[in-house]
Protein backbone atom coordinates (compact mmCIF):
# COMPACT_ATOMS: atom_id res chain seq x y z
CA UNK A 1 0.00 0.00 0.00
CA UNK A 2 1.72 3.33 -1.03
CA UNK A 3 2.15 5.76 1.56
CA UNK A 4 0.71 9.35 0.88
CA UNK A 5 1.30 11.48 4.46
CA UNK A 6 4.13 12.99 5.49
CA UNK A 7 5.78 12.10 8.69
CA UNK A 8 6.53 14.21 11.36
CA UNK A 9 10.03 14.31 10.88
CA UNK A 10 9.72 15.06 7.09
CA UNK A 11 7.44 17.78 8.09
CA UNK A 12 9.82 19.87 10.41
CA UNK A 13 12.55 19.04 7.79
CA UNK A 14 10.83 20.69 5.18
CA UNK A 15 10.26 23.72 7.72
CA UNK A 16 13.23 24.45 8.80
CA UNK A 17 14.41 24.53 5.01
CA UNK A 18 11.59 27.22 4.48
CA UNK A 19 13.28 29.15 7.73
CA UNK A 20 16.55 29.21 6.26
CA UNK A 21 15.49 30.27 2.65
CA UNK A 22 13.40 32.94 4.28
CA UNK A 23 16.28 33.96 6.42
CA UNK A 24 17.93 34.75 3.59
CA UNK A 25 15.81 36.24 1.13
CA UNK A 26 13.76 38.05 3.74
CA UNK A 27 16.35 40.96 4.43
CA UNK A 28 16.94 41.50 0.53
CA UNK A 29 13.11 41.56 0.11
CA UNK A 30 12.66 43.78 2.88
CA UNK A 31 15.61 46.03 1.96
CA UNK A 32 13.79 46.49 -1.89
CA UNK A 33 10.58 47.54 -0.75
CA UNK A 34 11.83 50.56 1.89
CA UNK A 35 14.19 51.27 -0.56
CA UNK A 36 11.52 51.50 -3.29
CA UNK A 37 9.45 53.15 -0.78
CA UNK A 38 12.14 55.97 -0.28
CA UNK A 39 12.84 56.51 -4.07
CA UNK A 40 9.05 57.25 -4.49
CA UNK A 41 9.24 59.61 -1.91
CA UNK A 42 12.38 61.45 -3.09
CA UNK A 43 11.06 62.17 -6.63
CA UNK A 44 7.57 63.05 -4.64
CA UNK A 45 9.66 65.81 -2.62
CA UNK A 46 11.80 67.04 -5.34
CA UNK A 47 8.44 67.66 -7.56
CA UNK A 48 7.14 69.56 -4.96
CA UNK A 49 10.35 71.29 -4.30
CA UNK A 50 9.86 72.82 -7.49
CA UNK A 51 6.25 73.52 -7.53
CA UNK A 52 7.42 75.74 -4.34
CA UNK A 53 10.25 77.37 -6.22
CA UNK A 54 8.27 77.99 -9.66
CA UNK A 55 5.26 79.55 -7.43
CA UNK A 56 7.18 81.70 -5.80
CA UNK A 57 9.32 82.80 -9.12
CA UNK A 58 5.53 83.43 -10.79
CA UNK A 59 4.76 85.36 -7.63
CA UNK A 60 7.19 87.38 -7.06
CA UNK A 61 8.92 87.62 -10.36
CA UNK A 62 12.25 86.82 -8.70
CA UNK A 63 13.95 83.68 -8.44
CA UNK A 64 13.80 82.25 -4.82
CA UNK A 65 17.57 81.67 -5.02
CA UNK A 66 17.95 85.50 -5.82
CA UNK A 67 15.08 87.20 -3.91
CA UNK A 68 17.22 84.47 -1.05
CA UNK A 69 20.41 85.92 -1.69
CA UNK A 70 19.24 89.32 0.39
CA UNK A 71 17.59 88.17 3.49
CA UNK A 72 18.64 86.11 6.33
CA UNK A 73 18.37 82.84 6.52
CA UNK A 74 15.54 82.72 9.27
CA UNK A 75 13.51 85.01 6.79
CA UNK A 76 13.97 82.73 3.72
CA UNK A 77 13.41 79.63 5.72
CA UNK A 78 10.15 81.13 7.10
CA UNK A 79 8.93 82.57 3.77
CA UNK A 80 9.48 78.49 1.51
CA UNK A 81 7.77 77.02 4.85
CA UNK A 82 5.01 79.01 4.31
CA UNK A 83 4.34 77.10 1.06
CA UNK A 84 3.53 74.01 2.95
CA UNK A 85 0.61 73.07 5.29
CA UNK A 86 1.18 72.54 8.35
CA UNK A 87 4.41 74.16 8.42
CA UNK A 88 6.34 74.42 11.72
CA UNK A 89 9.23 75.38 13.49
CA UNK A 90 10.53 72.28 15.35
CA UNK A 91 14.10 72.76 16.63
CA UNK A 92 16.26 75.99 16.74
CA UNK A 93 19.57 74.27 16.43
CA UNK A 94 22.39 75.74 14.66
CA UNK A 95 26.32 75.63 14.35
CA UNK A 96 26.44 78.22 17.08
CA UNK A 97 25.10 75.36 19.42
CA UNK A 98 27.85 72.94 19.17
CA UNK A 99 28.60 69.26 18.66
CA UNK A 100 25.24 68.14 16.57
CA UNK A 101 25.72 64.50 18.51
CA UNK A 102 25.20 66.37 21.52
CA UNK A 103 23.42 69.04 21.53
CA UNK A 104 19.93 68.96 23.14
CA UNK A 105 18.65 70.56 20.48
CA UNK A 106 18.63 68.11 17.50
CA UNK A 107 15.27 66.99 17.26
CA UNK A 108 16.89 63.77 16.16
CA UNK A 109 20.10 61.56 15.45
CA UNK A 110 21.98 61.34 12.43
CA UNK A 111 24.07 59.13 10.85
CA UNK A 112 26.48 59.43 7.63
CA UNK A 113 26.45 56.53 4.97
CA UNK A 114 28.91 54.81 7.01
CA UNK A 115 26.28 54.18 10.18
CA UNK A 116 28.71 56.66 11.99
CA UNK A 117 26.62 59.31 14.56
CA UNK A 118 27.06 62.71 12.53
CA UNK A 119 29.05 65.28 14.62
CA UNK A 120 27.95 67.93 12.14
CA UNK A 121 24.85 68.49 9.70
CA UNK A 122 25.38 70.49 6.48
CA UNK A 123 22.36 72.59 6.80
CA UNK A 124 22.98 74.17 10.37
CA UNK A 125 21.66 78.09 10.05
CA UNK A 126 17.86 78.06 10.29
CA UNK A 127 16.94 75.30 12.49
CA UNK A 128 14.66 72.39 11.55
CA UNK A 129 10.91 72.44 10.23
CA UNK A 130 8.37 69.93 9.23
CA UNK A 131 5.38 69.91 7.28
CA UNK A 132 1.83 68.14 7.41
CA UNK A 133 3.42 64.83 5.99
CA UNK A 134 6.17 65.34 8.50
CA UNK A 135 9.10 65.68 6.34
CA UNK A 136 11.76 67.42 7.66
CA UNK A 137 13.81 70.77 6.29
CA UNK A 138 16.89 72.54 7.81
CA UNK A 139 18.56 75.01 6.29
CA UNK A 140 22.52 76.86 5.24
CA UNK A 141 22.78 80.33 4.65
CA UNK A 142 21.63 82.34 1.92
CA UNK A 143 23.70 82.24 -1.29
CA UNK A 144 25.64 85.01 -2.76
CA UNK A 145 24.10 87.31 -5.36
CA UNK A 146 24.36 85.93 -8.63
CA UNK A 147 24.65 82.26 -7.26
CA UNK A 148 22.89 78.92 -7.07
CA UNK A 149 21.56 78.35 -3.35
CA UNK A 150 20.58 78.61 -0.18
CA UNK A 151 21.61 74.84 0.05
CA UNK A 152 18.78 73.09 2.18
CA UNK A 153 18.44 69.53 3.83
CA UNK A 154 15.09 67.12 3.22
CA UNK A 155 14.25 64.28 5.16
CA UNK A 156 12.03 62.53 3.41
CA UNK A 157 10.19 60.23 6.23
CA UNK A 158 11.07 62.75 9.02
CA UNK A 159 12.10 61.19 12.43
CA UNK A 160 11.38 57.72 11.09
CA UNK A 161 14.52 55.52 10.47
CA UNK A 162 16.68 55.58 8.72
CA UNK A 163 17.93 59.04 9.38
CA UNK A 164 21.22 58.38 7.34
CA UNK A 165 22.72 61.11 4.49
CA UNK A 166 21.78 59.56 1.30
CA UNK A 167 19.03 57.04 2.52
CA UNK A 168 16.23 59.49 3.53
CA UNK A 169 18.41 62.92 3.98
CA UNK A 170 19.39 64.91 0.64
CA UNK A 171 20.75 67.83 -0.21
CA UNK A 172 19.17 70.93 -2.71
CA UNK A 173 19.90 73.84 -3.85
CA UNK A 174 17.99 76.62 -5.09
CA UNK A 175 18.99 77.96 -8.62
CA UNK A 176 19.27 81.32 -10.52
CA UNK A 177 16.62 80.26 -13.03
CA UNK A 178 14.11 79.40 -10.75
CA UNK A 179 14.38 75.57 -10.10
CA UNK A 180 15.62 73.39 -7.53
CA UNK A 181 18.69 71.06 -8.62
CA UNK A 182 19.96 68.73 -5.88
CA UNK A 183 23.40 68.49 -5.23
CA UNK A 184 25.99 67.10 -7.59
CA UNK A 185 23.78 68.01 -10.48
CA UNK A 186 25.85 70.45 -12.43
CA UNK A 187 24.62 73.86 -13.35
CA UNK A 188 25.44 76.88 -14.90
CA UNK A 189 25.15 79.29 -11.73
CA UNK A 190 26.87 76.50 -9.31
CA UNK A 191 30.74 77.91 -8.31
CA UNK A 192 33.42 77.08 -10.17
CA UNK A 193 35.43 73.44 -8.54
CA UNK A 194 38.23 75.25 -8.18
CA UNK A 195 37.47 78.47 -5.94
CA UNK A 196 38.09 78.26 -2.21
CA UNK A 197 35.80 77.73 0.19
CA UNK A 198 34.50 74.58 2.07
CA UNK A 199 30.96 74.99 0.39
CA UNK A 200 31.97 74.47 -3.06
CA UNK A 201 32.53 70.57 -2.68
CA UNK A 202 28.47 70.87 -2.40
CA UNK A 203 27.74 71.49 -5.67
CA UNK A 204 29.93 68.54 -7.49
CA UNK A 205 29.43 64.86 -8.37
CA UNK A 206 31.54 61.57 -8.13
CA UNK A 207 32.12 58.86 -6.10
CA UNK A 208 33.86 60.47 -3.51
CA UNK A 209 31.13 63.38 -2.81
CA UNK A 210 28.50 59.82 -2.11
CA UNK A 211 30.26 56.83 -0.40
CA UNK A 212 29.07 54.17 1.73
CA UNK A 213 32.16 54.51 4.12
CA UNK A 214 31.12 57.96 4.31
CA UNK A 215 32.10 59.43 7.91
CA UNK A 216 31.18 62.80 7.59
CA UNK A 217 27.91 64.43 5.84
CA UNK A 218 30.10 66.09 3.40
CA UNK A 219 31.09 63.12 1.58
CA UNK A 220 27.40 62.43 0.90
CA UNK A 221 26.13 65.44 -0.49
CA UNK A 222 25.92 64.84 -3.77
CA UNK A 223 24.01 61.36 -3.04
CA UNK A 224 20.40 63.46 -4.18
CA UNK A 225 21.96 63.67 -7.57
CA UNK A 226 22.19 59.99 -7.68
CA UNK A 227 19.61 58.66 -5.85
CA UNK A 228 16.96 61.07 -8.20
CA UNK A 229 18.90 59.36 -11.23
CA UNK A 230 18.58 55.87 -9.69
CA UNK A 231 22.70 55.30 -10.64
CA UNK A 232 25.28 53.77 -8.38
CA UNK A 233 28.01 56.08 -8.27
CA UNK A 234 30.60 53.39 -8.40
CA UNK A 235 29.12 51.71 -11.53
CA UNK A 236 27.18 53.97 -14.04
CA UNK A 237 25.25 50.01 -15.40
CA UNK A 238 23.96 49.79 -11.45
CA UNK A 239 21.44 51.38 -9.83
CA UNK A 240 21.32 53.36 -6.50
CA UNK A 241 18.82 51.94 -4.61
CA UNK A 242 18.82 48.23 -5.64
CA UNK A 243 22.81 48.11 -6.07
CA UNK A 244 24.67 50.82 -3.67
CA UNK A 245 22.49 51.52 -0.94
CA UNK A 246 22.76 48.66 1.70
Amino acid sequence: MRRNAFTMSEVLVTLGIIGVVASLTLPTIVQGIQGRELYGRLRTTYSELNQVSQRFYAENEVPFSEWASRKSVDEYAKEFMSYYKGSRRVSSYTYADGNAAVSGKMPYVIRNMGGIRSSTIICDDGGFWNDASGKLYFFNNPPNPGENGPVFCVDINGMKKPNTWGKDIFVFQFTQDGLVIPMGQEHKFNPIENKKGWETQFFFKGPERCSPYATHPELDVACAYYALQNVSPKNSNKTYWGDFVK
